[in-house]
């Protein structure tokens, strides 16, 4: 597959183009290109798709639009092949490193870039010429000038004109100038205003012998400076007048020429790599771009990230860089000295060494790498800020853990790599000590705990070649003292993981030592809020410090920082008041969200809830392993949504077991709640004796407790457990035992669903007009309500009663369910819409369809461990008796095995698409 945006976009397969469909199509392709194996939200994607303002039902029109360009995309009808799939929110679309042009571009681009400034002139040729061969056109042509694609179309450009500045810097110093001559008078044409294309064109022509062409064309840019910009030529092109005025005999030199030195400062002393450089494609891009935008480009980032190595990468793209190591200084006062000493500048009896140093630099364009600024911040900021002032052509990359502080500074934080990325740096430092080193799948546990960290990888290397990967990932629970094997040639601090987080967490104040330490307790993320509740403030700080990671919306500590902050905490003595402060805030938010979860807010609070999961199940491990089983059934008892939405019925049993076992007195409501929970998670996996336990005495210590909604709510529980018995008569007498308790006291939630589980009785028992009927009473208690599960419910129902009667409106109710269901990603509903789903495509004749759908409900109920409804159980065995009949054994057994390996959101387009 290839990818195309230089130029139009394509998508080329097996060396021919693949029809994309019509125009809206090719724009999302592009959209989704220009955003290449990052998540792009929907919303972005319909402002893309019709700038002029979005039809209504967009989404529905985009998941339409997005089905179709899957289609387009897959090999040999395979779904899974297509690399476009919804992901939180919105869609991406993988591609891999050599199947999109502009990639293949800029890596060339920039390797040609490398070997130029590396004397390498005739591999430069073939790489540039490599790299603009791939430049078929302007970036996203049709698309140019659309908020979405001018970034990057802008972005590539500027890359293809620094791509024929090189090459034409190549063909000079290979002494072709006679042949790139035509070349530059259109390139000057076209770029009247460019200056550097004007200097190899003059540099051109006087090598040519045409001194007198030379200085005219210097004469024509000057005026179209003055006229057009009201500048002067900058200092490459006066300087390059007056060599070719005095015959300059390095006119005529060898590697660049006079016009193609940047610097004076010699070609830098950027260390060769050791090591190959995997990755950071992105953020070498992004620096570059930041180096344009602005003057001063400080990484940040946690010791052990690669913000050195990024650094020195991105320095070498942009050639002639000097390399400042700070990390040895340990006395103020030596930054200024260490610069100039590494730039050959010596110290003068009379003048301040920073003035001689800015006369130094400011002659010619100059980069400067500051690295390891972490422990020198405040006068590493003065000396850049007075450096910057006095050296216009300067420019600065510098590392730390910290910005700078210093007025223009841009900023790039550093993170771990991504995960394919990291497995790659991970497999290649191994194999370079066990050549036949065959990769497992346990390397990506590896990486993903290491949190892509390069020098943590780095170690994990070293530990593998003598232990062996299992060993590794087992020992990764003790990380510290497991990944000590650092090469012997490194800093100190980089040998050793706990070195490497030593020294950042040595360099915190107290205060933020003791904050650091209890932000340990949280798992998965937090919000400002918990953390000051729970740690106290200062969270800003450490962000700052690179000790926290902020993504927009949650803070987050890495693993490695996480276990070492949880070590610090034990041996501070403090680990039990924080947890026990973890605890208490994870509750509150639960009790927050109960209050909604019978309303339109539920789908808020639920997907809160899910950010969260990591600390609500550290505070029930920590309740549980204390003994506190108030709080441990007052969290258990209240996730049953969250648990049932995300079709975590086993673990929700699980929590739930181990705090009812607590033997410890509680409010009798606390343990009713807990209970009634259990009992419906128990009813759903079809364990109907623990349900009726459960419920029971649920019921009962509701009684006690004068709890009448406490009542109702556990009745329904029962209901609905005799319905999945097959004890219809049962059922309905308890579910209008449930609804009396809930009129009675007012509680809205039972109610409702008690008058939907007697309407599925009726629906049980075939009498469907008088499940229509308790269903038309349900409804305005349900939208009263507000709860989109409730809701989606109701109207599958409504769908199944309406198909059996042969309503055409089956097909709407279903749509409505199977929307309600796929925004809450509620997958035992959606098992259920299936059902219908293949009942409406056997009506239309598509039994294979059927059976593909019935398949794919089936595993949905299998993974997530629940039983199907006696009823609808042999509605389903009916409709799969009927396709049996009609299809081939071929046919029949080829769509149950389709269905089986369709993903959750392929499952609910197709649904989707049969509802029309």
């Amino acid at each position: 597959m290839e990818f195309r945006i230089l130029g139009p976009v394509q998508v080329w397969r097996d060396g021919s183009p693949i029809s994309l469909g019509g125009p809206r199509h090719r724009r999302l392709l592009a959209v989704l290109l220009v955003h290449a194996d990052a998540v792009v939200p929907g919303d972005v994607l319909i402002d893309a798709l019709w700038p002029a303002g979005a039809p209504r039902r967009a989404r529905d029109v985009l998941h339409v639009r997005v089905s179709e360009l899957r289609a387009a995309l897959r090999v040999d009808n395979d779904e899974r092949d297509a690399g476009l799939a919804h992901r939180e929110g919105g869609y991406r679309l993988r591609v891999n490193a050599d199947e999109l042009d502009a990639r293949v571009f800029e890596r060339l681009a920039a390797a040609g870039g490398r070997a130029l400034a590396a004397g390498e002139v005739e591999r430069a040729r073939g790489l540039l010429g490599e790299a603009l061969a791939v430049y078929r056109g302007p970036a996203l042509a049709e698309f140019a000038d659309e908020a979405f694609a001018r970034p990057t179309a802008t972005r590539l450009d500027a890359v293809r004109l620094q791509a024929l500045e090189h090459r034409v810097a190549a063909d000079l110093d290979s002494g072709r100038h006679d042949l790139v001559l035509p070349e530059l008078a259109t390139l000057t044409a076209e770029y009247p205003l460019r200056e550097r294309f004007r200097a190899q064109l003059m540099l051109a022509l006087y090598r040519a012998g045409r001194q007198s062409e030379a200085l005219a064309a210097y004469r024509e840019v000057a005026r179209l400076l003055r006229v057009e910009l009201g500048i002067e030529p900058g200092a490459e092109l006066r300087e390059l007048e007056a060599a070719v005025l005095r015959q300059d005999p390095a006119l005529g030199a060898g590697a660049h020429g006079v016009s193609e030195k940047t610097t004076d400062q010699g070609d830098g002393n950027l260390p060769a790599g050791l090591t190959g450089f995997v990755g950071r494609g992105r953020d070498l891009a992004g620096v570059a771009e930041r180096l344009r935008a602005g003057r001063l480009v400080t990484l940040t980032g946690v010791g052990g990230v690669g913000k050195s190595r990024l650094a020195v990468e991105a320095a070498a793209v942009a050639g002639g860089a000097w390399l400042v190591d700070l990390a040895a200084l340990t006395q103020p006062g030596l930054v200024v000295l260490t610069i100039a000493a590494t730039l050959g500048v010596r110290e003068h009896p009379r003048r301040p060494t920073l003035d001689v140093l800015a006369a130094r630099l400011d002659r010619a364009p100059a980069l400067l790498v500051l690295d390891n600024c972490d422990h020198l911040v405040a006068e590493v900021a003065g000396a850049t800020d007075a450096l910057l002032k006095a050296c216009p052509p300067l420019r600065i990359i510098a590392t730390s853990r910290e910005r700078l502080g210093v007025t223009g500074e841009q900023l790039w934080p550093v993170a771990g790599l991504e995960p394919a990325d990291a497995r790659r740096l991970l497999t290649d430092r191994v194999t370079a000590g066990r050549p036949r080193f065959r990769p497992t799948a346990a390397l990506d546990g590896i990486c993903r705990r290491l949190d892509g960290l390069p020098l943590a990888l780095e170690l994990a290397a070293a530990s593998i070649q003598v232990l062996g990967v299992e060993e590794v990932a087992r020992g990764l629970s003790d990380r510290f003292r497991l990944l000590t094997r650092g090469s012997r040639t490194a800093l100190p601090r980089h040998r050793t993981l706990r070195a490497i987080v030593d020294w950042s967490y040595e360099r915190l104040s107290p205060a933020d030592r003791r904050l650091f330490e209890r932000l340990s307790v949280f798992v998965g993320g937090f919000t400002l809020s918990s953390a000051e509740a729970v740690a106290g403030e200062g969270v800003v700080g450490l962000v700052d410090k690179s000790m926290v990671t902020f993504d927009g919306s949650r803070y987050r500590m890495l693993e490695t920082l996480r276990a070492y902050g949880s070590e610090r905490l034990d041996e501070s003595g403090l680990r039990d008041e924080t947890r026990d402060r973890h605890a208490a805030t994870v509750l509150a938010l639960v009790k927050a969200a109960r209050a909604a979860w019978q309303s339109d807010g539920q789908t808020v609070w639920l997907r809160r809830l899910e950010e969260e999961n990591g600390n609500l199940r550290a505070a029930l491990h920590w309740c549980l392993a204390t003994g506190d089983a108030a709080t441990a059934l007052r969290l258990a008892g209240s996730l049953y949504p969250l648990w049932d939405r995300h079709g975590r019925y086993r673990e929700g049993r699980r929590w739930l077991s181990a705090a009812l076992a607590l033997d410890k007195p509680v409010p009798p409501i606390v343990r009713a709640r807990a209970l009634d929970s259990a009992a419906g998670l128990a009813v759903l996996q079809g364990d109907l004796a623990a349900a009726g336990r459960a419920a029971d005495e649920a019921a009962e210590l509701s009684r006690q407790a004068g709890d009448g909604a406490g009542v109702a709510r556990a009745l329904t529980t029962l209901g609905l457990a005799a319905i999945y018995g097959g004890d219809y008569p049962r059922a309905a007498s308890v579910l209008q035992r449930a609804l009396g308790y809930a009129r009675e006291s007012g509680a809205v939630w039972p109610e409702a669903f008690a008058l939907l589980y007697l309407a599925s009785v009726a629906a049980a028992r075939n009498d469907d007009e008088l499940a229509l009927a308790l269903a038309d009473e349900c409804a305005p208690v349900m939208r009263a309500m507000g709860d989109p599960e409730a809701l989606a419910a109701l109207d599958m129902l409504r769908g199944t009663l309406a198909w059996r009667a042969g309503d055409s409106s089956a097909a709407a109710y279903l749509r409505a369910s199977l929307r309600g269901y796929g925004q809450l990603g509620h997958v035992w509903g959606l098992s259920l819409g299936l059902y219908l789903a293949a009942e409406l495509a056997a009506g239309r004749g598509g039994h294979d369809r059927a059976v593909s759908l019935l398949a794919t409900s089936a595993a949905l109920r299998d993974a997530i461990g629940v039983v199907v409804l006696p009823f609808v159980g042999a509605w389903i065995d009916e409709l799969l008796a009927r396709s049996r009949a009609i299809l081939d054994p071929a046919a029949f057994d080829a769509a149950w095995a389709a269905g089986l390996s369709r993903r959750p959101e392929a499952a609910l387009e197709l649904a989707l698409e049969e509802a029309g």
